[in-house]
């Protein structure tokens, strides 16, 4: 069932992502779409294949058995495209949303806010200078329907004249962590009790920001600052406010596949590395330094004085942060589009799983390449035992710990029962409390970066409790490339020159 919906929620996404809804197809349309795939008219081709992409998880079996077929035109195209829909669709899983239904007539801002949290399982407050007045504020907020936690947000930041002030301990640009400030005496106000977790929402100073959903994450768009502006090209910050259970690690980078002027003009990206040695100038008659940056910009020091200043230094995004360059100059880009391209650790959920066979050693490989090896041995005295071996990335993969919440595992008392990740269960899925006995790590002579695990595991036979072993899971999280589409109206550009 969990499968079904993550599928379900997946193929939604891919639909958002395109924009319009996808129909769905009548009873032939894959197959018939599949032999157009070898038409001898390329432009036939090619719109069997963009239809058969739009369609996605719809077409995916379809496309599976005609990978096979003896029309090496199907088959070939067949593949790509099964690529292509796999692999948006393990991104658009990784990036699943939070659902949540919003129906609320003349109620606070305040239990709005109440509401949308208990609903998604995460603290959104109001926060600010002016959050107290806007607490009692009286608004009328109505989803129509199931939606993504982040188009929630933004149906209430429109029906209260409200903005992001900060997600997950990050501030967006001009807010400030008012964390610290608390309701007035006689107000009642929610505050966050974590607010490194927790969504702040403030007033809303000038005007709306850009913004675009795709599953469990919003981009926004803001100005860079004016300080850090260059001649060399236009640019726009791009800020990622990913929902908190989604763990991002970082925005690696940005791709920008379609930009448009104000006037409805191809604007290119510009792609000048930021990365080169800056040029160091000395100023005639005095002891100050210009610092001449790659992008354009210029840094100003006194190298002799203690707190030396600095003047137009380059903009560093933040982890949370991507930077869009575009050949143009300042003003406005009607249209944006895009993918923002990241890392996210995924929450802890079944890497390798493998059938226990008595006196057998059993392998498998799965998720973020981890490895396993086990065997399931018992001794003269009836004790038994799992000998495992594992080998991971340690960079990339982290094992579960047993205070973590496990998908579809009731937690016993004694939290989910693994160790070091391991969870041995019986045929009906009841958990062993495993012991463990003996343990040696090493790092894997073989592959660079990894490390192999070897470790002998009790398996305690208790009264009412599980028969025999026969299955080993290593639960744990690994990072993930993702990438998060974007079209965004109306950015606001500063430096560039025409």
């Amino acid at each position: 069932m969990r499968s079904a919906l993550l599928l379900g929620v997946s193929t939604l996404l891919i639909a958002a992502a395109v924009g319009a809804p996808i129909p769905p197809p009548t009873a032939r349309e894959a197959t018939q779409l599949i032999e157009k795939l070898g038409s001898e008219d390329y432009a036939e081709r090619e719109a069997a294949s963009k239809r058969l992409d739009d369609l996605g998880l719809l077409a995916l079996a379809e496309l599976r058995a005609a990978t096979k077929s003896d029309n090496a035109e199907i088959a070939d195209r067949a593949k790509d495209l099964v690529r292509k829909i796999e692999r948006r669709a393990s991104n658009d899983r990784a990036l699943a949303p939070t659902i949540v239904e919003l129906n609320l007539k003349d109620a606070t801002l305040d239990a709005v806010l109440a509401e949308l949290s208990k609903q998604a399982g995460c603290e959104v407050v109001l926060d600010g200078l002016k959050a107290d007045e806007l607490a009692a504020k009286k608004i009328t907020v109505a989803t129509t329907g199931k939606v993504t936690f982040w188009a929630a947000v933004l149906k209430v930041c429109d029906a209260g004249g409200l903005q992001i002030a900060g997600a997950g301990g990050f501030y967006s640009a001009g807010s400030a962590p008012y964390t610290v400030i608390r309701p007035a005496n006689g107000v009642a106000r929610r505050v966050a009790a974590n607010p490194n977790s927790a969504v702040i929402l403030e007033a809303r100073e000038g005007k709306k920001r850009p913004a675009s959903v795709h599953g469990g994450v919003l981009v926004e768009a803001f100005e860079v600052p004016q300080a850090s502006s260059t001649r060399l090209f236009a640019s726009a910050v791009l800020q990622v406010w990913p929902e908190s259970k989604l763990g991002w690690q970082y925005a690696a980078d940005v791709k920008v596949t379609n930009a448009l002027d104000n006037k409805g003009g191809k604007v290119l990206p510009d792609l000048t590395h930021v990365g080169a040695r800056p040029q160091v100038k000395p100023v005639p008659g005095g002891k100050v330094v210009v610092v001449q940056n790659a992008d354009g910009t210029i840094t100003i020091v006194n190298p002799d004085a203690k707190n030396p200043v600095m003047v137009g230094a380059p903009f560093t995004p933040n982890v949370r942060q991507a930077l869009v360059k575009l050949k143009t100059g300042p003003g406005t880009a009607s249209e944006l589009t895009g993918s923002v391209y990241g890392l996210v650790r995924s929450p802890p959920e079944p890497l390798v799983t493998i059938a226990l066979v008595a006196k057998e050693e059993v392998s498998a490989t799965g998720h973020a390449d981890t490895a396993t090896e086990a065997s399931l041995r018992t001794d003269a005295d009836g004790k038994r035992f799992v000998i495992v071996k594992l080998s991971y990335d340690p960079l990339k993969v982290h094992p579960a710990r047993t205070g973590d919440d496990l998908a579809d595992v009731k937690p016993a008392a004694g939290g989910n029962q693994t160790v070091h990740g391991l969870r041995v269960t019986d045929a009906d899925g009841n958990a062993f409390d495993a012991a463990l006995i003996r343990a040696s790590n090493d790092f894997d002579p073989t592959r660079q970066g990894r490390i192999v695990l070897s470790m002998k595991l009790e398996l305690p036979v208790v009264k009412d409790g599980p028969t025999l072993p026969t299955k080993l899971v290593f639960w744990g999280s690994y990072a993930k490339p993702v990438g998060v589409p974007f079209t965004l109206k109306d950015v606001s550009l500063v430096g560039g020159s025409k």
